[in-house]
C-alpha cells in the first residue's frame, strides 16, 4: 500500500531532538508493557532513539540503535499501533539508516555504548 499524496503531505520524518524524548519514552513503554510498574528503569534495551516518524506534527514512532554485542550494532523501529504500516515502517528505516551512517559511521561502537549508557543514566535520574 502507498501512500497517498495527501497522507505524505501529513507524513514526516527527522533526527530526534530531546523535546521528543516524552513521546519516544512513552511509546516505548506502550510496546513493552510489562514494564508498566512504578519502578520502571530504562536499561540498554532501549538503545538511542535517532529518528521520530511524525504525522499530522504528532510522533507516531521512532527508530533506534542497540547493540547486540560489542562490535556489531543492530537498527529498530517502534511504531504505535494505530499507525502500524509497512511504508511509515520502511520510510523511517530508510532515513534512519542513511542518518546513521553519515553521523555514527566512523564511532567505534564503545562511543555507542557510552552514549546509550549516558541516556539512559539521565532517563532514569529524570524519572526518579
Amino acid at each position: 500500500m502507498e501512500l497517498n499524496l495527501k497522507q505524505q503531505q501529513l507524513l514526516n520524518f527527522r533526527a530526534v531532538t530531546i523535546s521528543d524524548l516524552n513521546a519516544v519514552t512513552s511509546l516505548y513503554q506502550q510496546h513493552n508493557t510489562a514494564i508498566s510498574n512504578t519502578n520502571f528503569k530504562f536499561n540498554h534495551h532501549f538503545g538511542l532513539p535517532l529518528y521520530v516518524a511524525e504525522w499530522n506534527n504528532e510522533i507516531v514512532g521512532y527508530s533506534y540503535v542497540v547493540l547486540v554485542n560489542p562490535n556489531d550494532y543492530c537498527l529498530k523501529t517502534n511504531i504505535a499501533t494505530a499507525y502500524s504500516n509497512e511504508p511509515i515502517n520502511k520510510n523511517l528505516m530508510l532515513k534512519t539508516e542513511y542518518f546513521f551512517k553519515k553521523e555514527w559511521q566512523h564511532v567505534s561502537s564503545k562511543n555507542l555504548t557510552i552514549a546509550i549508557d549516558q541516556l539512559v543514566k539521565w532517563l532514569n535520574n529524570s524519572i526518579s
